[in-house]
């Protein structure tokens, strides 16, 4: 990041299954700088082989991104992002490398309900992502607040994954392509993640 994104809030995106990080590109806010995780398989790394299972793909994004997610951050994920973003917010924490501002989450169901419905145009290594995420542990509740958006019945259960508050925007079902072109429910997610006071530290030892 240049020297004006530093003194920005980073927002930490992971794109639906399919999509590349090019359609997230043009997000753009004054009061936040946007980094977007291109998978292996996917746009600029479609040479590199794919990762199936979520938590191998999970430890190495923890480590590739352990410098980025240094600074304050908020992790986004639309789809089956919302799931890579939560669990790389749930291997930090469980590793003490520290705690997001906030996990942001948009037309996905939880963990435990995120296997039965699999997206149209979610390809083959996405599918076993999906499906090695159901095989997952439960884990404790993050200590950072989860800002829900989607449809109420598909966003059910995110509350039970946090002990900082479960906030939910009802919004339609829609597309990747207008989900980015809605302005209005784009700076919804800016304004409620902002809104969010820093975490507190994990204790040490």
């Amino acid at each position: 990041m240049d020297r004006e994104d530093a003194e920005r809030l980073l927002f930490v995106c992971f794109p639906d299954a399919g999509e590349a990080a090019g359609r997230y590109r043009a997000w753009r806010d004054p009061r936040i700088a946007v980094q977007v995780v291109e998978l292996p398989g996917r746009g600029d790394r479609r040479e590199e082989h794919p990762y199936r299972d979520m938590w191998l793909l999970v430890e190495a994004l923890a480590a590739e991104l352990a410098d980025v997610l240094e600074s304050p951050h908020v992790l986004f994920g639309a789809g089956l992002g919302a799931l890579v973003a939560y669990r790389l917010a749930q291997r930090r924490v469980a590793a003490g490398l520290g705690v997001s501002r906030a996990l942001v989450v948009a037309h996905q169901a939880p963990p435990s309900r995120a296997a039965r419905a699999v997206p149209e145009q979610a390809e083959r290594a996405d599918v076993s992502l999906l499906v090695s995420d159901a095989h997952l542990p439960v884990a404790p509740p993050l200590p950072c607040p989860i800002r829900g958006f989607g449809e109420p019945h598909v966003m059910t259960g995110w509350g039970e994954h946090t002990s900082a508050g479960f906030v939910l925007t009802p919004a339609r079902a829609q597309d990747s392509a207008a989900l980015l072109r809605d302005a209005v429910l784009r700076s919804a997610y800016l304004i409620s993640a902002l809104g969010v006071p820093s975490a507190p530290k994990l204790a040490e030892g």
